[in-house]
């Protein structure tokens, strides 16, 4: 097949590319609707007026015309619809809102001390009067027996400020504020116990609470019939999507194996359900009435099973394609499985267009069009005859395949890749449909005694094996490479590798080898460019919530000076990103004196801790003041040190808003300070 064949019989891609590029668009600039509604008004007369012109119509050298206007449409929709959901989720004077009324959207979450549900707000509390609001805030609700006992549909009133939600202002950390953004949520506010109470508690059962009373009643079922420790985890993960329930201890085995995928529910878990459906309706296949009947049931089936899992944007992606295969058995029709992804995702991206950055989303999409692409080109390369051979050779093809298409977003967002990938695979995916049944048969039979002790027993001693093998391939040398990473440029040209190597092996494209050519050279520039540019020296004093942590790197060595022994969760956090980006190797960590003072080429820091300040301090050549753990004594000594900067950092709990100022920097409020090292 040519690959202007290939494009005819992907139709939908031409509406989705341009779509896609409008989201990505909108995401970055800011265009306003008129312009916008002015590009659709004149690109929808224009198609009219190609279509009703038969000279235009039938004549294919004017086909560009369309083409463009078609481009033009679908681009200026999908910046339309973002500007929309980026408006729907502001407040208006959100400063003067005092309380505010909503109910619970998503099952409440607990964390160490306190407890996050997503409130829809109904009413809003300013200027002496309540108004309608229909945006999503983050509470933070304190801990204790009402709070846990919340749940989705829950009316709560709530006597707070809200806060718009802000990153730490950290070097290369992880956007929060923008993941929030892409779930609708803009506001937040921690809530004391006093400031809020329940209003009205939800008796009703809507579909996301009827969902998931199910989901937490079948967790309960798999607790109650004796299911622990690895195996209850992972059965919990893997059939009913709740990774909350997975510890870290495991997570870390399954990433480092390269199986964590399996414990996300996603387009293997939904197939296995399509198939077994499928089978077990074959025989409604044999008439018009009997096939409606069973594309109405493989439908339902399917999004019952996606809202009892959480609705994840995996698991949509995977419900909405086999729920557009299961119209095409219906009316006989089989079209190819990428015009059936590209209707999936139009569809997923019309309702919720931030969907595209939802890290599973990527994932899902690359990886099901990297298979059905790649896998049988790969398995055609050798014949394997013997049934084992042949059976090993095409799981092997199809994790291949799947790495082909994800493995620059995996190094992207992760920084790490397992070796051993392929290990995993034989071990889990085979085995995924048997935990799958097996599960469903012990949710069934789990009142009857005899048989869901002996489904339990075998479930429990056949996940424990399944996670001793996983144990086993993370465990081995070079398992995980860790620490690499790519920039957004980078990831963006070896998927113009990609795509330009496939144009030339599988479709004889000469300019794509070229175009291969010169993404290559142009990807070892941006290498050059990084390690020349690595070699710079910085100091950092990162906004650590209330905690010192000051970063000193020379070139490609980085001494860390903490107040504590830092978590490798908060070395992930914080040191990690901004280390990997800077092409850092070498790492070192003290633990700060209560107070010191450092010379780093030409440059003098003090770095000051809970004692008060000396007077003799003042005598010396500063260039600059670090505070921390609410030193004391500071406005005095404030005013000495004026013309040179005096930093305050995250572990001063108070933050004094008189004192800001343009020799005085507060971390808490206005994000990391960097300074260059460099001599003069």
């Amino acid at each position: 097949m040519y690959f202007r064949e290939f494009l005819h019989t992907v139709p939908f891609i031409r509406l989705l590319l341009p779509f896609i590029i409008g989201i990505i668009l909108a995401e970055f600039y800011t265009l306003e609707n008129w312009i916008l509604y002015t590009s659709i008004t004149l690109s929808f007369i224009t198609l009219i007026v190609y279509q009703s012109i038969p000279v235009f119509r039938k004549t294919y050298a004017y086909t560009f015309i369309y083409g463009i206007f078609i481009f033009l449409l679908c681009l200026s929709a999908g910046t339309v619809r973002v500007n929309s959901s980026k408006a729907s989720m502001r407040l208006s004077s959100a400063d003067s809102i005092s309380a505010f009324k909503g109910r619970i959207k998503a099952s409440p979450n607990e964390k160490p001390k306190s407890i996050a549900c997503v409130l829809d707000l109904e009413k809003v509390y300013k200027n002496k009067t309540w108004e309608k609001s229909n945006v999503q805030v983050l509470l933070y609700l304190a801990k204790d027996s009402i709070s846990k006992s919340l749940s989705i549909g829950d009316e709560i009133l709530v006597s707070s400020k809200l806060d718009r939600v802000k990153n730490n202002g950290n070097p290369n950390e992880f956007d929060y504020a923008k993941y929030l953004q892409h779930r609708y949520i803009m506001y937040t506010t921690y809530v004391r116990r006093s400031s809020w109470k329940l209003v009205e508690k939800n008796e009703t059962m809507d579909i996301r609470s009827l969902a998931d009373s199910w989901r937490r009643k079948l967790l309960g079922t798999y607790k109650r019939v004796g299911l622990k420790e690895e195996a209850y985890e992972i059965l919990a993960a893997l059939t009913l999507g709740a990774r909350e329930e997975v510890s870290d201890d495991v997570k870390t085995v399954w990433t480092a194996a390269g199986a964590t995928h399996v414990l996300a529910v996603s387009g293997l878990h939904v197939g296995i359900i399509f198939g077994v459906m499928q089978f077990l309706l074959s025989f409604l296949s044999g008439s018009k009435l009997g096939r409606f009947i069973r594309a109405v049931l493989l439908i339902l089936c399917l999004w019952s099973y996606a809202l009892i899992t959480g609705l994840s944007p995996s698991v949509m992606r995977a419900a909405s394609m086999f729920s557009i295969l299961a119209l095409a058995l219906m009316i006989n029709r089989k079209g190819t499985i990428y015009n059936s992804l590209m209707i999936s995702a139009c569809a997923l991206l019309l309702y919720d267009p931030f969907v595209l950055f939802d890290v599973g989303f990527q994932f899902s999409y690359l990886a099901v069009i990297s298979i059905v692409f790649f896998q049988p080109k790969f398995e055609n390369l050798f014949e394997v005859h013997p049934f084992v051979l042949r059976w090993s050779w095409k799981l092997f093809t199809v994790s291949l395949a799947a790495q082909v298409g994800t493995f620059p977003l995996a190094v992207y967002y992760f920084h790490q890749f397992p070796s051993y990938f392929f290990l995993s695979n034989f071990v889990i995916i085979p085995v995924a449909g048997l935990l799958i049944y097996g599960s469903v048969l012990l949710l069934i039979f789990s009142e009857i005694d005899f048989l869901s002790k002996w489904f339990t027993y075998g479930l429990q001693h056949f996940v424990e094996f399944i996670h001793w093998l996983i144990f086993q391939i993370q465990a081995l040398p070079g398992a995980l490479i860790e620490r690499i990473t790519f920039s957004s440029i980078q990831v963006v040209l070896l998927y113009g590798l990609i795509i330009g190597l496939t144009l030339f092996l599988w479709w004889k494209k000469k300019q794509a080898l070229f175009a291969s050519i010169v993404i290559l050279i142009a990807f070892q520039l941006i290498n050059i460019s990084d390690r020349y540019h690595s070699q710079a020296s910085e100091l950092i004093v990162f906004n650590a919530n209330k905690q010192t942590v000051i970063c000193i790197r020379d070139g490609q060595s980085v001494l860390v000076l903490s107040d504590t022994i830092l978590k490798e969760k908060q070395k992930n956090r914080l040191i990690y990103p901004y280390a990997m980006a800077k092409g850092v190797k070498h790492y070192t960590y003290e633990i700060l004196k209560e107070n010191e003072i450092r010379v780093i080429n030409d440059k003098r820091f003090a770095i000051l801790g809970n004692s008060a300040l000396k007077d003799d301090i003042k005598d010396l050549d500063l260039d600059y003041l670090i505070l921390r753990n609410n030193a004391k004594g500071y406005e005095t000594f404030a005013n000495e040190f004026e013309g040179k900067l005096l930093i305050r950092d995250a572990s001063n709990y108070k933050v004094r808003n008189e004192t800001l100022g343009k020799d005085i920097w507060e971390t808490k409020k206005q994000g990391s300070y960097m300074i260059s090292l460099e001599k003069k």
